[in-house]
């Protein structure tokens, strides 16, 4: 127990001094990646993390777009309720929609500030093979790894581009919602939905393709993780 509590003060103490003399481009999150590498954490492992976070972001988003879509659905066209409360419900609903949309970028930023570092790193150790079979070999995994990365991270903008039209739709029907909710809105909001819906559709796949691109390149990464250790057996 006191080593664990020792560590968590070193790792504790580290980042502070970190933070305090780091300049230039070096953020707060490059210092954390390397007081991780310090206790033992290693960037494929940390790579690793980040897709995984990346892949349950993606399935979070998906899961409150779908919530606020519903949330739209129900308080637009109910007729308990005042005015103003429904506009508070849907303002409430947006808003936190819009910050789990937020995290895809977030997610996109992460998984290439440390991939960049596994690739790094993977190349540079390139060069301190003796044996050519296997320098080859392992630069053919790089490639591929940079690739399926490229093909994630791609995927992952696409789904972030498509979250934006629908936040638009959101937010205008939240504009809509403070003055405009009558009986004879009910045309006007019955096909502005159906057009969000369509929106959220177009998402939704976007989503479902980064997912399976994660899926992939965590199936490449622990393949290659893999291989590593069995040449270093061999």
């Amino acid at each position: 127990m006191k080593k664990i509590v020792a560590r968590f003060a070193l790792v504790y103490f580290l980042i502070s001094a970190l933070s305090v003399f780091t300049s230039g481009c070096q953020t707060v999150q490059n210092v954390w990646d390397s007081t991780k590498e310090i206790v033992g954490i290693q960037k494929r492992d940390m790579m690793i993390s980040e897709i995984k976070d990346a892949r349950q972001s993606l399935e979070d988003v998906k899961v409150q777009f779908q919530s606020a879509m519903d949330k739209f659905n129900t308080v637009l066209f109910s007729k308990e309720g005042k005015l103003e409360e429904k506009y508070k419900t849907l303002k409430a609903e947006n808003e936190k929609t819009g910050k789990k949309a937020g995290d895809i970028q977030k997610s996109i930023d992460s998984v290439i500030r440390v991939s960049e570092a596994v690739f790094a790193e993977w190349e540079a150790e390139l060069g301190q093979y003796y044996s050519e079979n296997l320098r080859s070999g392992s630069e053919k995994r790089l490639q591929e790894a940079k690739s399926q990365n490229n093909r994630f991270i791609n995927a992952m903008t696409q789904a972030n581009e498509k979250a934006g039209p629908v936040m638009a739709a959101f937010n205008d029907l939240v504009l809509y919602s403070r003055h405009n909710l009558n009986s004879e809105a009910g045309d006007s909001l019955t096909i502005e939905l159906e057009s969000v819906k369509g929106k959220i559709e177009a998402f939704f796949q976007e989503v479902d393709t980064a997912k399976a691109e994660a899926d992939s390149l965590l199936s490449m990464m622990a393949g290659s993780e893999a291989a590593v250790k069995s040449e270093k057996t061999d």
